[in-house]
C-alpha cells in the first residue's frame, strides 16, 4: 500500500472517529454524565494512555519552564475549554448541527492568522470565512431553523469552541518546542488539561465515577477514551505520512460523519434553513483549506 492510499484511509478512519464523538458525547451527557465530569474523563483517560505510549517509545515528557508553559496554554485552550463548552452544549443541541459548528476551526483560525501576521492574504480563503458566517447566520437568525428557539444561545455557546481551538492552533504555530516530538508535546498538553479541570470538577461536585458492574453510560465513557485515544495515535501517523494540509480536510469528513451519526441515533434532519447553512459552511471548509505553499496551521 502506498503512501497516498494509507494516507486516504487514515484521513476517512481519523474523520469516522471524530465524527462518532459528538453523538457519544450527547448520548453520555443525557443520561446522567455531567458534562464537566466527562470533559474530565477524556482528558484524563487519553492523557494516561498517550503518556505510556510516550514512555514505551522512550520519548521523555520535558519539564522546562517553556515546555511547561507551552502544556498549560495548549491545554487550557486545546482541550479545557473547547471540551467543556462543547459537552456542556452536547445536550442542547443536534449532534449533527453541533460537529458543523464545532468543525469551522480553520475559518476562524485563517482571520486570526491574519491578524497576527501568520498567513498572507488569500482570496479563496476570505471568501471561505465570509460563505461559513452566512451558513451560520442562516442556523442563528431564523426562528424556525433550530428545533426549540432557546437552541440559538447554545449555537453562540458553541462557537467558543472552535474559536478556542483556532486559537491553540495559532499558538501551537509560533511557540511550538522544537525539540520535542507531537506524542510527548500531546501527553504533556493532556495532563495538563486533567491538572487544570481536576479541582473545577471535584469543587462543582460533578466528578462521574464509574460503577461495577459497568453501566450504559461507563461503556460510553471508555468507549470515548479508546476512540479519542486511537484518534490521537491517527493524527500523529496522517501527519507524518501525508503531512498538515492533507489532515485538514479532516474536518469535512469529521463534520459529515457528525450530521450522519445525528441523522442515524437521533433522527435528525436538516429543514429548509439548516439544509444550506450546512451547506454553505462546507464550501467554506473546502475554500480556507484549499491547499497553499504554506500549511494553514501547525499541529501538536
Amino acid at each position: 500500500m502506498n503512501n497516498k492510499t494509507l494516507g486516504l484511509g487514515l484521513l476517512l478512519l481519523l474523520g469516522f472517529i471524530w465524527g462518532t464523538g459528538y453523538s457519544i458525547a450527547r448520548f453520555a451527557t443525557t443520561h446522567g454524565v455531567p458534562p464537566l465530569g466527562y470533559s474530565f474523563w477524556q482528558s484524563v483517560g487519553p492523557a494516561l494512555l498517550i503518556a505510556f505510549l510516550a514512555k514505551s517509545q522512550r520519548d521523555s515528557i520535558k519539564l522546562s519552564a517553556t515546555h511547561v508553559r507551552y502544556y498549560c496554554m495548549c491545554g487550557l485552550t486545546g482541550i479545557v475549554i473547547p471540551n467543556t463548552t462543547m459537552y456542556f452544549a452536547a445536550s442542547h443541541l443536534p449532534a449533527g448541527i453541533l460537529a458543523v459548528v464545532v468543525n469551522t476551526v480553520p475559518i476562524i483560525a485563517y482571520p486570526l492568522a491574519l491578524l497576527l501576521q501568520a498567513e498572507k492574504f488569500n482570496p479563496f480563503r476570505l471568501s471561505g470565512v465570509l460563505c461559513a458566517m452566512c451558513g451560520l447566520l442562516l442556523i442563528l437568525l431564523p426562528q424556525t431553523s433550530l428545533p426549540a428557539p432557546d437552541m440559538f444561545l447554545w449555537v453562540l455557546a458553541a462557537l467558543l469552541t472552535p474559536f478556542s481551538f483556532a486559537l491553540c492552533s495559532v499558538y501551537i504555530s509560533r511557540y511550538r518546542p522544537t525539540d520535542s516530538s507531537s506524542v510527548s508535546l500531546s501527553a504533556g498538553t493532556l495532563i495538563a488539561a486533567s491538572v487544570i479541570l481536576a479541582p473545577f470538577v471535584l469543587g462543582s461536585g460533578h466528578f462521574y465515577s464509574l460503577h461495577l458492574p459497568l453501566t450504559v453510560p461507563d461503556w460510553i465513557v471508555l468507549l470515548e477514551i479508546a476512540l479519542s485515544s486511537a484518534g490521537y495515535i491517527l493524527f500523529f501517523q496522517l501527519i507524518k505520512i501525508a503531512g498538515p494540509v492533507y489532515y485538514s480536510l479532516v474536518d469535512t469528513i469529521v463534520a459529515l460523519v457528525g450530521l450522519w451519526w445525528g441523522y442515524i441515533i437521533f433522527h435528525e434532519r436538516l429543514n429548509e434553513w439548516t439544509f444550506p447553512a450546512v451547506l454553505l459552511i462546507f464550501i467554506a471548509l473546502i475554500l480556507v483549506t484549499k491547499p497553499t505553499t504554506k500549511p494553514l496551521t501547525a499541529t501538536a
